[in-house]
């Protein structure tokens, strides 16, 4: 499949084991593998979502017993957050896998379990009913807004389960399917109710709403490797008179009646691959829809072919174009760019490929030989888009030195193929892409693999030696490279991993100090021990609670001893000093080995110990000046990590920020940017992943290495300012930007020249 998603070897083993024909299996190994990458993002900032609003929510607590519920509640999800998303993906992959086995009513089985629907007159829990009525009106806002999809996909998926479309309620991916799928999950865990519906409104809003785009994904996917490609959705509508009459007025009407379209979906794929755009429907948006001179060229046959090259002729009248006559046979021609394909031409463009190949063929036909209007058109179309292509790219000698000797094979495949420029996916453009798309990003060794050129090197000098005519000649060439690519891709995806573990676990590192300094702060604000005792809390004792809430979860008995603790330090040290009380042995006990765990040496940690278990916090043993000291000069836990603090911006964002912002906090990991380096110069990164939590974000390169740990305020006003934009999928491709780009160059041509005669 030309668009690789990554299945988990445990999907690939149950695919093996299924009773699918092979190309079944390869088919919902795609869509597994689709799944996997555009729903893993949603799920997870679900349950971040979640534990947001359930700490702004007790932060904003009327009465200490409200936020302590809440509190509880949060803790609710320590152990159900770490596999929530993984089991939510191993539910759909396991749906998909049994597509051909008949309902059963188990929870495996491919038809979800039915959501309550009317509900009948019986004493039921008001939480139950709440719940049933949120997932109900959840499937039901979600069905409407993707009806069409849902039925596209319903008689797609019913062809790969060899049975009758699929209804929108027995469909896999459906919201039917996924609020079952969460539902189950939740109840397993054992998630109170009230969690249960928080839990429910988040997953609409991180992924419900997102599920429309994961559709079209599943959609193209299937239509792209010839599962019903050119299905169409078209409600029926009753034969009356004023039916007829809309629905006349609607055809009518053409593309301006039609829905309007999605906004594109972000680039997410390594490589720069994204799914290749429509060369043919690029020629009809320009030409026929307006295009950038606003008005439709008249003269244009619906043939997308004729179409280019009536234009062209349109445009050349203006420049005088020369007649047909003494044109040399286009064998002629091929037997020229032939020699010069043998020789490794490598012309500094196109244009002077052109000339070179007329001066040949007058050297061998006579003075008056010229190219016929087939063999000049497809060479004036080739010179326009490569121009548009060496335009983006850097300079560097390694890509434009290929690019240049790619143009003979490019010159022939074009003029020997009718289709070159209207065909979708042409194997010749592919290669091109692959090339191109280095020599546009390419910014040092840290940006692109030395093997990966050097294996382009090979593949355009094997091209070389075969005859360029043959699409399958530029196959074999572009395979090579995309077999080195998805293994350069398997690599990045590893050290991607290892990097976005190492920010998760920075973040819970962060969470959890945040959460043992605010019950510190509690404790102080409660108590008031001396200020000391604070300063000690606050750096040592902190560090202890980090450690036991990162280890344990705050819904541990160990985090609740430590609370207890913490209250009573806070308790005992607030009293006034009394030599006859003296220290608390077992609490100085407990305090010590504690501290111990955190790395404290035994004197600073009996030290302390036996300030924070004294009246007063004092200790005769050890002055205040020389255990302050200490403490300072010793490093944080965690310190080193370079964690976020997560606090609100400095200044507050702007209207425009403030929507970047909010846009960035729905984008699926792994989501591309072209960022401003500082002079002017975009790079490509990654935006591997990202916490709404904390604000968090990490940036890696193509070859997965990381750049620069930010935060997601700092990104919006990039955005803002014009220094950073995200990469869509329809914007991602080079060489469809160019192709793109020259269509519209080409159009204003012909446009002014129509002008020009009508005036």
């Amino acid at each position: 499949m030309s668009a690789v998603f990554s299945i988990t070897s445990a999907d690939n083993a149950r695919l093996a084991a299924s009773n699918l024909p092979p190309r079944v299996r390869e088919l919902l190994g795609g869509l597994i593998g689709l799944c996997r990458q555009t729903l893993a993002a949603p799920l997870i900032l679900t349950v971040e979502a979640l534990e947001q609003t359930l700490l702004h929510d007790a932060d904003r607590a009327r009465n200490p017993q409200l936020q302590a519920e809440l509190m509880a509640q949060r803790g609710q999800l320590h152990a159900f957050s770490g596999h929530f998303a993984d089991r939510m993906l191993d539910a759909v992959a396991d749906a998909l896998i049994r597509l051909r086995e008949p309902a059963t009513g188990s929870p495996t089985a491919t038809t979800p379990p039915p959501l309550p629907g009317m509900l009948g007159l019986s004493l039921v829990d008001e939480h139950e009913v709440d719940r049933d009525l949120l997932l109900t009106e959840m499937v039901r806002r979600e069905t409407l807004r993707s009806t069409n999809t849902l039925n596209l996909l319903g008689q797609r998926l019913g062809v790969l389960a060899a049975a009758p479309a699929f209804e929108a309620d027995t469909l896999p991916l459906a919201p039917q399917a996924l609020c079952a799928m969460l539902r189950r999950i939740a109840e397993q865990d054992a998630l109170s109710v009230e969690v249960q519906l928080a839990l429910y409104r988040s997953f609409e809003r991180q992924v419900l709403e997102r599920l429309g785009d994961i559709l079209d994904r599943a959609n193209a996917l299937l239509a792209q490797h010839g599962v019903l490609p050119g299905l169409v959705y078209t409600p029926y509508l009753a034969r009356s008179s004023s039916t007829r009459r809309i629905i006349t007025q609607s055809v009518g009407g053409g593309r301006a009646t039609q829905p309007a379209k999605r906004a594109a979906a972000p680039l997410t794929g390594w490589n720069g691959s994204a799914p290749a755009g429509s060369w043919s429907s690029l020629v009809q948006d320009a030409f026929q829809d307006g295009g950038a001179a606003g008005t439709a060229l008249p003269g244009l046959t619906t043939s997308t072919g004729s179409a280019l090259h009536e234009l062209l002729q349109q445009a050349r009248h203006a420049s005088a174009a020369p007649a047909d006559r003494d044109a040399v046979p286009s064998a002629a021609v091929d037997a020229v760019l032939a020699r010069l394909q043998a020789q490794s031409s490598s012309a500094t463009g196109v244009a002077d490929l052109q000339a070179a190949v007329v001066a040949q063929l007058r050297s061998e036909h006579g003075a008056q030989a010229q190219l016929g209007s087939h063999d000049r058109d497809n060479l004036d179309l080739l010179r326009m888009l490569m121009q548009q292509v060496q335009q983006q790219q850097r300079p560097d000698p390694v890509p434009a030195a290929l690019l240049a000797r790619l143009q003979v094979p490019l010159a022939r495949a074009a003029m020997a193929d009718p289709g070159f420029f209207v065909r979708d996916e042409h194997p010749a453009r592919e290669l091109l892409n692959q090339i191109a798309e280095v020599g546009a990003n390419w910014l040092g060794d840290d940006d692109v693999d030395p093997q990966l050129l050097q294996r382009m090197a090979q593949s355009v000098q094997g091209l070389l030696g075969q005859d360029a005519r043959a699409p399958d000649a530029f196959a074999t060439a572009n395979e090579d490279v995309q077999q080195h690519q998805r293994a350069a891709a398997h690599r990045a995806e590893l050290a991607e991993r290892r990097h976005v573990e190492a920010a998760r676990g920075k973040e819970r590192l962060e969470l959890a100090r945040r959460q043992a300094t605010a019950q510190i702060d509690q404790c102080c604000d409660t108590q008031s021990p001396p200020r000391f005792v604070q300063t000690l809390l606050r750096q040592a004792w902190a560090d202890a609670l980090t450690l036991t809430r990162l280890r344990h979860g705050d819904d541990s008995p160990q985090w609740q001893e430590r609370l207890q603790q913490t209250q009573r330090i806070a308790a005992i040290t607030a009293q006034a000093v009394d030599a006859a009380v003296g220290t608390d042995a077992a609490l100085a006990a407990d305090v010590e080995a504690a501290l111990l765990q955190v790395g404290y040496h035994a004197e600073e940690a009996a030290a302390v110990a036996r300030r924070l278990a004294t009246p007063g916090g004092e200790d005769e043993s050890t002055s205040r000046t020389e255990l302050s000291a200490r403490l300072k000069a010793r490093a944080r836990l965690g310190e080193h990590a370079g964690m976020p603090t997560g606090t609100a911006p400095a200044t507050p964002r702007s209207s425009a920020e403030e929507a970047a912002y909010q846009q960035l906090s729905t984008l699926p990991f792994g989501s591309w940017f072209d960022i401003d380096t500082g002079d002017g110069t975009l790079r490509r990164q990654r935006l591997s992943w990202y916490s709404l939590l904390t604000g968090h974000a990490l940036f890696v390169n193509p070859r997965g290495q990381k750049i620069a740990d930010t935060d997601l305020d700092t990104l919006a006003r990039q955005i803002n300012a014009g220094r950073a934009q995200l990469v869509t999928e329809d914007k991602a491709r080079l060489v469809d930007r160019a192709w793109e780009a020259s269509l519209g160059a080409l159009r204003a041509l012909a446009a002014g020249h129509t002008q020009e005669t009508s005036a």
